[in-house]
């Protein structure tokens, strides 16, 4: 799903898309010209490698998502939202699920069922 900036309104807009076996649900809105807040939810099934062993398994994912959409440099600091700078006047709602999925797949929290049932001889 794609939707051109100007087209967004200041007032609260629901959503939903879906990229793949990922879904992203919830509400767009203009805070100013130049910025557009995203609160959505990404939920989903999705297949990451063991931190430990490597090994491919599938992960059930339910994250939130605060995100600040700008086609500008964003000058300044927010605790709650995560920021996103786009080169054009487009968001790309399979853009954000994608990111979101690679940054998931990178996570320390991945570790299979067999390494999770292992003692951790590292640090005993």
């Amino acid at each position: 799903m794609k939707i051109e900036l100007r087209k967004i309104p200041f007032n609260k807009k629901e959503f939903e898309t879906s990229f793949e076996n990922v879904s992203l649900k919830g509400v767009f809105y203009k805070e100013n010209q130049n910025v557009i807040k995203i609160e959505a939810v990404l939920s989903g099934i999705i297949e990451v490698d063991c931190i430990k062993c490597a090994t491919p398994f599938t992960r059930e994912i339910n994250e939130n998502l605060k995100l600040i959409i700008t086609d500008k440099i964003f000058n300044g600091f927010d605790e709650e939202f995560d920021v996103i700078e786009i080169p054009s006047q487009t968001i790309d709602f399979d853009d954000i699920i994608t990111s979101e999925i690679e940054s998931i797949k990178l996570d320390f929290d991945n570790v299979c069922n067999n390494c999770e049932d292992e003692i951790d001889l590292e640090f005993n």
